[in-house]
């Protein structure tokens, strides 16, 4: 009587990624990158596209591991096949960290995108291709989404039109935008306003009529990448729910060998700042030796921590408390809170150092001055 042949013993495999590591260096994303995988991306008008995607899986790898499992993140994916979209991307990420038993889960997902556009006179229709971009990330419960989308426009420079006799030097441009906001936001409406802030759009197929009517369009409606970026960052933050923006365009200029630029980075906060005109007192400037950045790291040497055992205590990066040592970079108000609580001392010695100046205390000084200066000189 045959028997099927059994499968060869093998000896319990050894798992590295396991093994502690003694550097004491964590690293903020290790995982999957560039893996292709079919995704469904919400289509304003027809419901659902389907795409393909370019996607990268990380997790923050803390500093006393060796490594992570890396075949996990396919796992994830291989579980999700069919239902890759937006709506299930926190899920996801939630999985990631369950299964890597990470704090931190990262996913990316660039893809193309294709929206059916009419030539403007003659009507003909074609399809034009936009790259975007979804990035989602998860910290603990928080969650982080950016949509990004960039769009090719024409611009046409105001000043070559205005010192030439006839013509004027235009452009492919390339415009990045990256949105956050409290809502979900369209593509196509992303599309749209970037478009409308152009000299011209651009479109997969012209007849002869459709070429005469965009060139004039744009010789009528002349941009700088000044204007490119201001107008629609303008545009933009229009859209129902948008909180900030980054806007850049790239002007690959026709009578150059390299290219204009412009950049902006906008909030609402940024607009709270702005009509934050008159405070009732600004702190002097910190003195020679004596900045926050010297001060943080007084703090955290005085309490025998590292810079990524800070970190981890106030959620952010160990390379962004040695930035922000170096007062190359400033920390956000709800970090110096928890920065405060990290430390044991009161939060609003620890704004005031950092030059912040919280509603409470600012009324407190209005009602007080002279008390406030006694504090602040203690």
């Amino acid at each position: 009587m045959s028997t099927s042949p059994q499968p060869p013993h093998l000896p319990e495999l050894p798992d590295h990624a396991s093994e502690l590591d003694d550097r004491a260096l964590a690293i903020d994303k290790v995982g999957i990158k560039g893996l292709s995988y079919p995704i469904d991306v919400l289509d304003k008008h027809n419901q659902v596209q389907h795409t393909v995607a370019s996607v990268n899986l990380y997790v923050g790898l803390p500093h006393q591991f060796k490594g992570t499992h890396m075949s996990r993140f396919v796992e994830i994916l291989n579980a999700r096949r069919g239902e890759m979209t937006i709506r299930n991307m926190p899920e996801i990420l939630a999985e990631i960290q369950r299964r890597l038993a990470a704090d931190d889960a990262h996913i990316e997902l660039s893809f193309p995108y294709f929206i059916s556009k009419r030539a403007p006179v003659s009507g003909v229709e074609s399809l034009m291709e936009y790259r975007c971009a979804f990035r989602a990330s998860k910290r603990g419960p928080n969650l982080d989404f950016v949509l990004a989308v960039q769009v090719p426009v024409k611009s046409l420079c105001p000043c070559s039109k205005a010192i030439s006799a006839y013509g004027a030097h235009n452009q492919r441009s390339l415009v990045d935008v990256e949105v956050r906001s409290t809502g979900f936001v369209w593509i196509e409406d992303v599309v749209e306003a970037v478009e409308k802030c152009a000299s011209a759009p651009l479109f997969a197929l012209l007849k002869r009529e459709d070429e005469k009517y965009i060139t004039e369009l744009a010789y009528d409606n002349p941009k700088f990448v000044e204007d490119l970026v201001r107008d629609t960052v303008l545009a933009l933050r229009k859209l129902p729910g948008v909180t900030s923006l980054k806007v850049s365009a790239d002007n690959q200029e026709s009578i150059h060998n390299h290219s204009a630029y412009g950049e902006i980075a906008w909030s609402v906060q940024d607009d709270a700042n702005a009509r934050e005109a008159h405070r009732p007192l600004v702190p002097p400037a910190p003195t020679e030796g004596r900045t926050f950045g010297s001060w943080l790291r007084t703090q955290r040497e005085a309490r025998r921590l590292r810079q990524q055992d800070l970190a981890e205590q106030i959620g952010i990066t160990a390379s962004h408390v040695s930035r922000a040592e170096s007062n190359e970079k400033n920390l956000s108000e709800d970090t110096l809170l928890r920065l405060a609580e990290a430390l044991g001392l009161e939060s609003d010695a620890v704004l005031v150092r950092a030059g912040i100046l919280s509603d409470r205390l600012k009324e407190a000084i209005s009602r007080d001055p002279e008390g406030f200066l006694s504090w602040a000189s203690a």
